[in-house]
């Protein structure tokens, strides 16, 4: 199975971030205020990343220990690991562009306010990237030893 590179993962801050972007000023730019973060999305953000961690783990000491029972489990784990690190990177894109938009009316406290929370959802967004890039490593198989075959002759 392929795996998720940081390629991807930048492309999709990017993407990501660029449509929110003309969104939410074109949002703004009709009278209204930005989309408040709320703290939920912050807390859900860490809660999943440990989550993934935790499977992660699980699948790396079976591996390890040789005793995969359920493949297609740490293959679901896998694409577990690789969608927590694409949907990290979309969400640090959409904070990112929250956080570019909050930044020139800094000094009110609202948005002030909105700037810290969009920079904390962020570190968030890259704990679940970071976790999803764990698992995902996890998950990889050793190559098989050469020593373990019968012997040539």
């Amino acid at each position: 199975m392929q795996q998720v590179g940081w390629r991807a993962l930048a492309a999709t801050v990017i993407v990501v971030g660029t449509i929110a972007a003309i969104a939410l000023r074109w949002w703004y730019t009709r009278g209204n205020s930005l989309p408040p973060v709320s703290a939920a999305v912050i807390v859900l953000l860490a809660v999943v990343a440990v989550v993934v961690v935790l499977l992660g783990l699980r699948v790396r000491r079976a591996v390890r220990e040789r005793t995969v029972t359920d493949p297609i489990g740490a293959a679901r784990i896998l694409v577990l690991g690789q969608a927590a690190a694409l949907t990290g990177a979309a969400h640090i894109g959409y904070f990112l562009a929250v956080l570019l938009l909050s930044l020139p009316r800094v000094q009110a406290p609202e948005p002030r306010e909105q700037a810290f929370a969009s920079g904390v959802a962020i570190l968030a967004g890259g704990v679940l990237v970071a976790a999803g890039l764990f698992a995902q490593w996890c998950c990889k198989v050793p190559p098989e030893d050469e020593d373990d075959g019968p012997a040539p002759g």
